[in-house]
């Protein structure tokens, strides 16, 4: 717990006062911090719904209970920012609760940032399913910025709009995201930490290109109004790119001009017809695959389910099928990791998308 001791300086918590109540138990205080997370996740959720439907007296109890809690913590931000929430609730001030809810958000990300990227993104993907409404759930967006309010505001706008997304602080990080999830569209900040995002792109499209992947949207988010940087931008590689300041009003229609289909219920593939004789036999042998997987998952088998994932992502590409080879890296990348929970959904979705499979 040495590297999160080492990055607490930089939230706002009283560190003696809640040491000393827990008796100096670093173990117990970091079962604490997770389970006030779990907390204000669906703290959270219930609160923007509120919000949204103007229920201030729902909007008074959620204030009244995350005050209680980030009190019990000594999270002295986030204590007075829900304190505030509640009394926006009792004024029945629905301006004021929307701008203490991006601030919440905004202070949050200070705890947040006591993880690693791994348990950020957990973080994240549970905050995006609970936020996201099922209009727009199929889109998955990975944004990178090295600045907390621009993070918290891509954020906010993302899930306003019923958008799943994650956030990376820097490059590196945004990258390390890449490698383990497949998104509908990126993007980038220009100039970050760790790796800038010319860098990042870079290593984005090594990744497609080494697990026979299809390109994903990679948009580079500028901070500047001059078109210069912008043309610099599109002869890096990026497919578009955005001013910061007009990401509010271009999300929605960037993400509308690149990311083709979100809701694909039937996959239509348009094969080559010298191929189409394998077709049948090679989709029954993926079938199969899942039910190997399925068995080796209850076995514990997680170098059989790695080496099944491996050959998916290599045979599905030659064949025409890029989602099976999009599937059979996420399935690789899990073995490798055991993460069962993971490697449970992303066969879930392997098999719908065979279900759903109409050929030409």
């Amino acid at each position: 717990m040495s590297e999160e001791k080492s990055q607490r300086d930089t939230i706002p918590i009283d560190l003696p006062s809640v040491m000393d109540r827990i008796g100096g138990d670093e173990n117990f205080l970091q079962k604490l911090i997770d389970i006030y997370i779990e907390d204000f996740i669906e703290k959270y959720a219930k609160l923007k719904q509120a919000i949204e439907r103007s229920d201030f007296n729902e909007i008074k109890k959620i204030g009244h209970s995350l005050r209680g809690s980030s009190g019990n913590l000594s999270l002295n931000g986030l204590h007075h920012i829900s304190e505030n929430i509640e009394l926006s609730g009792k004024e029945e001030n629905i301006q004021q609760a929307k701008l203490l809810f991006i601030q919440l958000n905004t202070e949050f990300e200070k705890l947040n940032n006591l993880f690693s990227s791994e348990k950020r993104l957990s973080i994240d993907q549970k905050c995006g399913g609970v936020l996201c409404s099922d209009k727009n759930s199929d889109v998955t967006i990975l944004a990178a910025d090295d600045s907390v309010p621009n993070q918290v505001l891509i954020k906010f706008y993302a899930s306003q709009a019923g958008f799943q997304i994650d956030i990376a602080r820097n490059g590196r990080e945004a990258v390390d995201f890449f490698r383990k999830k497949t998104y509908s569209i990126v993007f980038l900040d220009i100039h970050m930490p760790e790796l800038d995002g010319f860098e990042a792109l870079n290593q984005m499209r090594q990744i497609e290109i080494e697990n026979i992947l299809p390109e994903t949207p990679i948009i580079a988010l500028t901070g500047s109004t001059f078109q210069e940087e912008g043309t610099t931008c599109l002869d890096a590689g990026f497919d578009d790119f955005v001013e910061k300041s007009t990401i509010q009003e271009t999300l929605a229609e960037i993400i509308q001009k690149h990311v083709k289909t979100a809701h694909v219920q039937i996959d239509e593939i348009h094969l080559d017809k010298s191929i189409l004789p394998l077709v049948p036999e090679y989709l029954k042998n993926r079938k199969e695959d899942i039910q190997r997987i399925k068995h080796a998952l209850e076995k514990r088998n997680f170098g059989a389910i790695e080496d099944l994932g491996h050959k998916m992502k290599g045979s599905g590409k030659c064949y025409g099928f890029k989602k099976i080879s999009m599937f059979g890296h996420q399935i690789e990348i899990f073995a490798k990791e055991q993460n069962t929970d993971e490697i449970e959904e992303s066969v879930g979705q392997m098999q719908d998308y065979l279900f759903n499979l109409h050929f030409k």
